[in-house]
């Protein structure tokens, strides 16, 4: 390899090769550092033999002393080699900048064409070789998923999230999801996984046709948006859903709870008005036993109104009301399930 001088009209842009985004902060910090220091990092050429030169790193930095007024610029000139100058430009861009996936990928199924192995392309980007494949796996793609790869409206993380569906059909239905509905990738991994199941569970009854087409896009965003509460089986907001860690006695205990008092909100305001005045009455010393001494029997019989008028005074007596009553009948019935 040598450094010589080129003219920039002599050098050669390929129109497919892996390029590094600069945002417009970068751009000028690297032509303040033209400015200031001159230009000390060459880029790097290919000789094609014939006056003129293929680049494999350096476009910015043409196009800042190009704008600057520059006709010559430093460079590093190594041999024409297709699969060469791949791999150099890969090694030179993939560790620098925000790259343009389908830019990537383009390089990669050129240097993977050219001759180099998935080996050698995963040891010269620093990837493993199944990120190399998914990569490869991107210039298949229809037309309309590499653009959107390209505007940023999809990214790698949709493209092998959807993978995961493995059916043409099915990825499809899913990438055209995300871009009706703008989907995260997070989104688009929920919608895999509830999609999965669903095509999982029809195999496994051996009837995949019940399981239907993949969704609509409208259908898609309902599957997201909506899912089933693991106790109260009502469908809620996914963003109100928690992850179900709990033990066993805690869920016997809330689905008890629901099985009593039916909506989870009605139940929870009730178990709260409960302890509230459970404690309460621990805190006047009051224990619950008390009142239960005094409440009547559940089996039917008839209350002298004599004594429905000494159990109503000692109930005022104790301040407890009907209400309150209510809550120490539920506080007892949790004692006696769960002791």
């Amino acid at each position: 390899m040598k450094v010589i001088e080129i003219p920039l009209d002599k050098i050669i842009i390929p129109e497919h090769r892996a390029r590094a985004t600069f945002t417009p902060e970068q751009e000028a910090e690297l032509r303040a550092s033209i400015e200031k220091h001159g230009f000390y990092i060459p880029i790097l050429v290919a000789d094609n033999g014939d006056g003129t030169y293929t680049l494999i790193d350096g476009e910015h930095r043409i196009k800042i002393v190009r704008e600057m007024g520059w006709d010559k610029i430093p460079a590093v000139v190594t041999e024409k080699d297709e699969k060469k100058i791949s791999l150099l430009n890969i090694l030179a861009n993939t560790a620098r900048g925000t790259q343009n996936p389908m830019d990537v990928a383009e390089v990669l199924r050129k240097a993977y064409e050219g001759g180099a192995s998935i080996k050698e392309l995963a040891a010269a980007t620093g990837h493993t070789e199944s990120w190399v494949k998914l990569y490869l796996t991107l210039t298949e793609l229809p037309d309309v998923y590499k653009n959107a790869l390209r505007s940023g409206k999809l990214k790698v993380g949709h493209i092998k999230e959807a993978m995961r569906l493995n059916d043409p059909v099915e990825i499809d239905a899913a990438l055209r999801s995300v871009l009706v509905h703008d989907w995260n990738v997070n989104v688009l991994k929920y919608y895999v996984e509830q999609r999965v199941q669903d095509l999982r569970r029809a195999e496994a009854l051996g009837n995949p046709e019940i399981v239907g087409p993949p969704p609509t896009p409208e259908e898609a965003q309902e599957m997201v948006q909506y899912g089933e509460c693991m106790f109260c089986h009502r469908k809620v907001d996914r963003r109100q859903l928690m992850m179900p860690v709990i033990c066993p006695d805690c869920r016997t205990l809330l689905e008890w709870l629901l099985d009593q008092l039916g909506n989870p909100k009605d139940a929870a305001e009730t178990c709260y008005k409960a302890l509230n005045m459970y404690f309460s009455m621990q805190q006047k010393q009051q224990p619950p036993s008390i009142i239960q001494q005094q409440q009547p029997q559940q089996e039917e019989k008839t209350i002298p109104v004599e004594e429905k008028s000494n159990i109503k005074n000692v109930l005022e007596q104790l301040g407890i009301t009907e209400e309150d009553l209510k809550y120490l009948k539920l506080i007892k019935a949790m004692k006696e399930v769960f002791g």
